[in-house]
């Protein structure tokens, strides 16, 4: 049996196509939410073809999303209460042909590989071997990656360079690209694009630079005060908790900040912007494919997709932040048109190793 153990939006809009594959071709699942994004995963689900879930472990921190500390804390505590409450079932997998899979460098995929480890099954993780070479940025990310790669037993690397970095790793699949591929091509409708003036897209969400009030609030002067054009900017509920208070002071009628949108509403955003400015590995993956000029506002990015062509990294250099502004249009490429779908390599290889039984 193949279990995706996942917690946020952006983990299942990229395991998304995986399911979806399994479910047109019969093939069975379970999904195991620790809903770390609680309140937004949940009603994701049914635009991405994907069913109800079979076990939901956490519900955030009371039902509402991760906001610090103690918040994880107790929400690990919930997942381990879970755990205790279903050591029978776990105990239980180790009789079958069962694998955990995970996606990139969330807490939670460090608590799906812990699971595994603990039911005593396989762990295979998907956007295997990315690294920035430095512990502290992305952080809590390049932490989640390295736990990961050595619990997983089963690596889905992305590109070459990925792979190089899991050298003494004994099964690494080289998958071609990210399964965020498939999510673009899949629910991508340019019929949704938005109309009229041009606008620049602007998602901010990270721990590392939220945790950085100084940086912020110079990154936002930043952007109202430089950018050509009206800025649409994209909150989740972690940001739009932790920025009220500077969103409040830089408000202007040309600064329109929105809820996270349904994702195939959420490419269309992007593949009509002039420029996007983000600290997202996702959405640089995503922007690398639809060619449009992105800023990653970020001190490293493990992700090689875009770089030197449409992608631009900032360093937190907020020079690097004007320039990208008052030049982005120099970084545009046309859309990319990938020959092989990761996700087709990825379920192809769980059925191969007798993972999905009909």
């Amino acid at each position: 049996m193949i279990i995706f153990c996942y917690g946020t939006t952006a983990e299942a809009i990229k395991l998304g196509p995986l399911m979806t594959r399994l479910e047109a071709r019969g093939l069975p699942y379970e999904q195991w939410l620790t809903l770390q994004q609680a309140g937004t995963v949940l009603a994701a689900l049914p635009d991405l073809g994907i069913r109800e879930p079979e076990h939901i472990l956490a519900v955030g921190r009371s039902g509402r999303p991760l906001h610090g500390k103690v918040d994880v804390l107790v929400w690990l505590a919930r997942i381990a209460g879970w755990a205790v409450r279903n050591r029978r079932m776990l105990r239980g997998r180790r009789r079958g042909r069962d694998v955990v899979v995970v996606h990139g460098d969330t807490m939670t995929s460090v608590v799906g590989a812990v699971l595994a480890r603990v039911a005593g099954i396989d762990c295979a993780h998907v956007e295997a071997g990315l690294r920035s070479g430095n512990w502290r940025h992305p952080f809590p990310e390049e932490l989640d990656r390295r736990i990961v790669g050595r619990i997983a037993t089963l690596h889905y690397a992305p590109n070459d360079v990925a792979a190089s970095n899991l050298p003494r790793r004994a099964d690494v699949v080289m998958t071609h690209g990210n399964t965020v591929v498939d999510a673009v091509l899949d629910h991508a409708d340019p019929a949704l694009a938005r109309q009229g003036e041009p606008y620049g897209v602007v998602l901010l969400h990270r721990f590392e630079l939220l945790g950085n009030p100084a940086l912020v609030r110079q990154t936002l002067d930043t952007l109202v005060s430089r950018s050509p054009h009206r800025i649409v900017m994209v909150v989740d509920d972690l940001a739009r908790h932790a920025l009220a208070e500077e969103l409040r002071r830089v408000a202007r009628p040309e600064l329109e900040v929105v809820d996270k949108m349904p994702h195939a509403r959420f490419t269309a955003l992007l593949s009509g912007a002039a420029y996007v400015v983000t600290d997202s590995g996702g959405v640089q993956e995503e922007t690398a494919m639809l060619g449009v000029p992105t800023l990653v506002h970020r001190r490293a990015t493990e992700r090689s997709e875009g770089l030197g062509a449409n992608v631009l990294l900032s360093g937190w250099d907020l020079g690097v932040v004007e320039e990208f502004l008052t030049g982005f249009e120099k970084y545009r490429r046309d859309p990319a048109h990938p020959e092989v779908s990761p996700s087709d390599v990825v379920v192809e290889d769980l059925v191969k190793r007798g993972y999905a039984r009909g």
